[in-house]
């Protein structure tokens, strides 16, 4: 269950960030806070992954949001309806291994974003909420 768990969050964060390609992300040092929903997950699982935060760093022209990711977990999901409205980016996806699932993000000025997304598996129903926010425009840790 675990190995699934971790292949399922490494998918969802690539397809993710694939859905936002052509947004250059600021510059800097970003903390991001997921939370992963999944009925059925024994509550000490739970406990383990949530809330999970890490920070990473963003350099000037050349971290868009798809840039640090697998190419290799990039060609196992196909991205579709994508919508750009203002601050507003969503996307509908299907992956080869069954999976499919929708997704929006919101960026909230230059320095924050949420996001939301959906997916559907032969395993079950997810749902993985992300927050970021950019904590410094260095890529020193704080």
């Amino acid at each position: 269950m675990k190995r699934i768990l971790t292949i399922t969050i490494a998918t969802i964060s690539v397809s993710a960030a694939t859905a936002v390609i052509a947004q250059e992300m600021p510059p800097g040092l970003w903390e991001v806070k997921t939370k992963l929903e999944m009925p059925g997950m024994p509550p000490e699982m739970a406990a383990k992954i949530n809330p999970k935060v890490f920070t990473h760093c963003i350099v000037t022209g050349k971290n868009k949001w798809s840039d640090e990711h697998s190419p290799s977990a990039q060609r196992s999901c196909e991205r579709t309806d994508m919508k750009v409205s203002g601050n507003d980016i969503s996307w509908k996806m299907k992956c080869k291994e069954g999976i499919s699932g929708d997704g929006a993000v919101k960026h909230n000025g230059k320095d924050r974003y949420s996001m939301n997304i959906n997916m559907n598996s032969p395993k079950g129903v997810m749902k993985m909420k992300s927050e970021g926010k950019l904590l410094s425009a260095k890529c020193e840790a704080k």
